[in-house]
């Protein structure tokens, strides 16, 4: 690996986000792996621990939704956080969950997402927390993405970006739409239930035809 030229490491009780300065784009396609999730940011390295359970219970709900709509409703592919996605040579991220619309599949390869791609939602940690909302939201609108949203379950609100930095909504209860995926929505109370509810019966309510 290059010489480093600062290591860091962010803990936030059993999360941490590990950053490894002065990184290349060689070190990223050396250390890269499907079972490290692993970013390349303006010559930082950034690693990810493992995430909570309720992150994971967050994301394992948000993804079958959207997955199974974007396929009933042939609008497109979405893919979870273990799919890179390249804004840049020195700018490949690993958000929560992607979606592309039909027209820009080809962007798809074997092994990453050529971006930019049409709707990301991230989902805040912790440990996360300040990454997500300060680098990766700003590369996200260097890049022109279209839609955002943080899922802030700690703090139980929905932060909508359209296009990324533009920082329109806030929203804590009620219904919350995506534009990148026509006739997709979510109540945001269901994320912030203990336990979450069974997302195959949210589905039916999104799509009740």
């Amino acid at each position: 690996m290059s010489t480093l030229a600062q290591v860091n490491a962010d803990l936030h009780g059993g999360e941490f986000i590990y950053r490894h300065y002065g990184a290349t784009l060689d070190d990223y396609i050396r250390i890269a792996n499907e079972d490290t999730r692993l970013e390349l940011i303006d010559g930082v390295l950034i690693m990810h621990s493992p995430a909570s359970i309720r992150h994971e219970d967050v994301f394992a709900f948000l993804l079958t939704l959207v997955r199974e709509f974007a396929t009933t409703s042939r609008q497109g592919r979405a893919f979870g956080s273990r799919v890179a996605v390249v804004l840049d040579d020195d700018r490949r991220v690993e958000p929560d969950l992607i979606f592309l619309k039909n027209e820009h599949l080809n962007r798809i390869g074997e092994v990453f997402v050529n971006g930019p791609v049409d709707w990301i939602v991230e989902i805040l940690s912790p440990a996360t927390r300040e990454h997500d909302l300060g680098d990766k939201r700003r590369i996200y609108a260097d890049a022109g993405i279209p839609e955002l949203w943080f899922i802030d379950y700690t703090h139980e609100q929905v932060l909508i970006d359209r296009p990324a930095g533009s920082r329109v909504a806030e929203i804590h209860t009620g219904r919350v739409t995506c534009t990148a995926l026509p006739g997709f929505w979510i109540e945001a109370d269901w994320l912030w239930r203990t336990p979450l509810p069974n997302a195959l019966d949210c589905l039916k309510q999104i799509t009740p035809d």
